[in-house]
């Protein structure tokens, strides 16, 4: 849970540095720099609010002791993807790329055990 408070946390920073910078780059830097403010903080609440939901469907399919197949279809019901990243310790071949519809399971015993998100 960890990883995807500080992935959240980077792409939030992310997307706040790039309206700084495009801000600091304009001419006319009033109109501009209250712009730059109001885009960042939808940026901050648009980034945060998917998280809050998957971090509510990541609870709740550990919690519930959901098989992956199981925890696959929540996901999918829900509008997401979803994958198993490890089973029972062993990594499972999975891209590295970052995706904010998308969950990773780890499967122990065939239930998922834990579950990280984007």
């Amino acid at each position: 849970m960890r990883t995807t408070t500080r992935m959240a946390g980077a792409v939030t920073m992310a997307l706040l540095a790039g309206t700084v910078l495009a801000a600091c780059s304009s001419g006319d830097s009033g109109s501009t720099e209250s712009s730059a403010i109001a885009a960042a903080s939808a940026a901050a609440s648009a980034a945060e609010a998917p998280s809050a939901d998957m971090q509510a469907l990541c609870d709740q399919m550990v919690g519930d002791g959901l098989s992956p197949e199981d925890a696959t279809a929540t996901a999918e019901e829900n509008g997401y993807v979803a994958r198993v990243g490890t089973i029972d310790g062993q990594p499972q071949a999975v891209t590295m790329d970052y995706r904010e519809d998308r969950f990773t399971f780890d499967v122990e015993n065939g239930v998922v055990v834990g579950c990280t998100y984007g």
